[in-house]
């Protein structure tokens, strides 16, 4: 099942980065949604296949609005129609990548999360 509240906290978060980064003029779309990933992960307090699913419908919405922005670019420079052969292979290119970045980030996100867990309860 998919929780909500911890996926919206990550996407905004993620967003965040991604905007701050793009206004400093660094592309950082893979970092934003590496960190929205653990983000995510950390937060659900679920098993690996919780932060897999998690991170991949994170990275299938950073890849989404990467792409919005990406094209906004592209048209901004008037280039749309010369390159919209190449587009569409790198549109489901980066749309791939960002999934699997959130996969990992979901993945380090459980793992950190079982982590500090398992230090707490050991401490008891």
């Amino acid at each position: 099942m998919v929780e909500w509240r911890p996926l919206i906290v990550s996407i905004f978060f993620a967003l965040a980065v991604y905007v701050v980064l793009l206004l400093s003029s660094i592309n950082g779309g893979y970092l934003a949604v590496l960190l929205g990933g653990i983000a995510v992960g950390y937060m659900i307090d679920g098993n690996f296949k919780d932060g897999v699913i998690h991170g991949a419908i994170l990275g299938l919405i950073m890849g989404i609005v990467t792409l919005v922005v990406l094209i906004i670019q592209i048209a901004s420079y008037g280039l749309l129609s010369a390159i919209a052969g190449a587009l569409l292979q790198s549109i489901i290119i980066l749309l791939v990548i960002e999934i699997v970045i959130g996969l990992i980030g979901g993945i380090l996100g459980t793992v950190i999360n079982s982590e500090s867990l398992v230090s707490v309860e050991a401490e008891k």
